[in-house]
């Protein structure tokens, strides 16, 4: 602030960080609220914060890197019973069980006070960590390991040829 008084120029020196006026007087004279203006730019800056967290939760949940890592592994495994058939198949089961079980620790970083939970982005997660594991089913049939015929359950019937 500068102040111009005879031939003297008076010079505010700014203020400090972190110190806070509660009252201001504008160009026009009048006297406004610097609480008031920093609630409301908080406040704006907690809601672009918020969507953020929400843009960055529907991220992670849609875009599971596995599925198409697991698929071309499947494709190359074979459909034979091997060491490394068996191998993919078991991942297929426990990483998606692994990552359902430490969903809270993964959207933890976009959870806030105010916007409650993720409970869609973490839906679509669980879904895809469901699909994951249904890939591994098919696998699973496709090497002939599921029970799906009546001679699998009765020992006195005839194999499916």
């Amino acid at each position: 602030k500068v102040e111009l008084r005879g031939h003297h120029v008076i010079v505010d020196p700014p203020t400090p960080p972190g110190f806070e006026t509660s009252v201001q007087i504008t160009a026009s004279g009048s006297r406004s609220s610097l609480k008031n203006k920093k609630d409301t730019q908080i406040s704006q800056t907690d809601k672009d914060q918020e969507q953020l967290k929400r843009k960055l939760g529907n991220q992670l949940s849609h875009l599971e890197k596995n599925i198409p890592m697991s698929v071309i592994m499947l494709w190359l495994s074979g459909n034979s019973v091997q060491i490394f058939s068996v191998m993919i198949t078991g991942m297929l089961f426990f990483q998606p069980i692994k990552a359902m079980m430490s969903i809270e620790s993964v959207f933890e970083r976009y959870e806030s006070i105010k916007s409650g939970s993720l409970i869609w982005q973490k839906l679509v997660y669980v879904l895809l960590q469901l699909f994951t594991m249904g890939l591994g089913l098919y696998k699973c049939f496709s090497m002939g390991l599921l029970p799906t015929a009546t001679s699998d359950w009765l020992a006195f019937m005839e194999p499916k040829q």
